[in-house]
C-alpha cells in the first residue's frame, strides 16, 4: 500500500483511490457550478453591486445603510511602537517578564523568539473610562476618553511588508484591493475635481509593501489611490512650458477621440478606461490641487500647532505638512485619506 499522500512520506503521490476520490469532488463541483449558474444563484445580487459608468467611474453612489461619516482618514504608521507600549495593557506579561514563552519555543519569519519583556513604560488608568494607557505618551493618553480602542483584531504576520498587505487589504498576498479602493469602488466621491482615494508617502519614502497599501489589486484600476504628499505634488500636472492652453486643450480632445475609440473595440481593458478618466481628472485638478497644496495660506499659529516649521526636525516638519494636507484634502472632499508615517530602509538605514 502506497503512503497516504498526506505524509511525509508520500506527500508527492497520488494512489488509485485517492485521484478517483478527488477527481470526482472536482467534477461534482463543476456540475454545481453549472447548476447554480443556470438557477441564476451564483451571480452576485445585483442590489450589492454598484453600477458605475465607465466615463465617470468616480460619480458619487448611494450606500446601502445610512452613512455616519462622509471621509475617512486613515493614519498608518509603519514600523511604529508596539500597541503593547501604548494601550493595551497585559498584567500578565508583567507578571512573565524574563520567562520563555509558554507552549514550547515558537517560530517565527525572524527565527526562534526570545524571552517575554515587559514594556518600557508603566501604565496607569486615564480618563473617566479608566483605560490603562502607558506613559510613554501622556499627551494622547489625555484624550482617551474621545477615543474608541479595538482589542479584538489579530494580525497573521508580524513582519512589515506582509503584516502591512494584510492591513491595507486583509490578506497578506499580493494582489488584492485596498481598503481605500474598495470604498472608492463601492461610494465613489462627491469631489470631482480632486482624486477620490489620496495616498500620502512618509517624505522619506514608501512602506515596505509599497503601492499594495493603495493599489487596486483586481478591481479596475480607476480605483487606486493617487499618491503624492505636500514635499512631492503630483507629477507633470501642469503644462510644460512653450505649450499654450489651446494646444494643451486640442492634444487632450484627440487624444480622448483616439481612446475612447480604443476602448470601444476593448471594453474589457480597465487600464484603458482608468487612463482616459484619469486624464480628464488630471485636467480638472490643474485648478483644483495647487490651491490644496499651497501651506503657505495657512497661519503661522497653524503651522506651529501642527509642528509644520520646526527648523530643527526637518522629519517632523515634513510629517506635519502632510497631516495639514490630508487637513485640507479632507476638508475639500476626497473621500478617503491615507496618511502615512515610517518608510522601508532608503540611504541605508531603517527609518523607524
Amino acid at each position: 500500500m502506497l503512503d497516504s499522500p498526506l505524509t511525509h512520506a508520500g506527500r508527492h503521490l497520488l494512489n488509485r483511490r485517492d485521484f478517483f476520490g478527488q477527481t470526482g469532488s472536482a467534477l461534482s463541483a463543476i456540475a454545481l457550478t453549472q447548476l447554480l449558474a443556470d438557477q441564476g444563484l451564483l451571480a452576485a445580487d445585483s442590489s450589492f453591486k454598484p453600477a458605475i459608468d465607465p466615463a465617470q467611474p468616480h460619480a458619487p453612489r448611494k450606500s446601502h445603510y445610512a452613512a455616519k461619516a462622509k471621509n475617512v482618514l486613515v493614519v498608518f504608521c509603519a514600523g511604529a511602537c508596539s500597541q503593547l507600549e501604548t494601550w493595551d495593557f497585559k498584567p500578565e506579561l508583567i507578571k512573565r517578564d524574563g520567562q520563555p514563552m509558554p507552549g514550547g519555543p515558537a517560530v517565527t519569519f525572524q527565527g526562534p523568539s526570545g524571552n517575554l519583556a515587559r514594556p518600557q513604560y508603566d501604565f496607569k488608568p486615564r480618563g473617566e473610562s479608566g483605560k490603562m494607557v502607558s506613559e510613554m505618551i501622556p499627551h494622547l493618553a489625555e484624550l482617551t476618553d474621545e477615543l474608541a480602542f479595538v482589542h479584538t483584531l489579530t494580525s497573521k504576520s508580524n513582519t512589515h511588508g506582509p503584516a502591512e498587505n494584510f492591513l491595507s487589504t486583509g490578506f497578506v498576498q499580493d494582489g488584492f484591493p485596498s481598503i481605500g479602493a474598495w470604498v472608492t469602488y463601492a461610494l465613489g466621491t462627491e469631489n470631482q475635481n480632486l482624486p477620490a482615494f489620496v495616498a500620502i508617502p512618509d517624505p522619506r519614502g514608501v512602506p515596505q509593501a509599497s503601492v499594495n497599501n493603495w493599489g487596486p489589486g483586481f478591481l479596475p484600476a480607476v480605483f487606486q489611490g493617487t499618491p503624492f504628499s505636500a514635499s512631492d505634488p503630483i507629477r507633470n500636472l501642469e503644462r510644460p512650458s512653450g505649450v499654450t492652453p489651446a494646444s494643451d486643450v486640442a492634444a487632450r480632445d484627440l487624444l480622448k477621440m483616439i481612446n475612447d475609440e480604443h476602448l470601444k473595440r476593448n471594453p474589457l481593458d480597465s487600464s484603458l478606461a482608468a487612463r482616459i478618466a484619469s486624464y480628464e481628472l488630471a485636467a480638472r485638478m490643474q485648478l483644483a490641487v495647487p490651491e490644496i497644496t499651497d501651506l503657505t495660506t495657512e497661519t503661522e499659529h497653524t503651522l506651529t500647532m501642527y509642528g509644520a516649521n520646526d527648523p530643527e526636525d526637518e522629519i517632523k516638519a515634513g510629517f506635519a505638512k502632510n497631516c495639514i494636507l490630508a487637513r485640507r484634502l479632507i476638508e475639500s472632499g476626497v473621500r478617503f485619506v491615507q496618511l502615512f508615517n515610517g518608510a522601508y530602509a532608503s540611504g541605508g538605514k531603517l527609518n523607524w
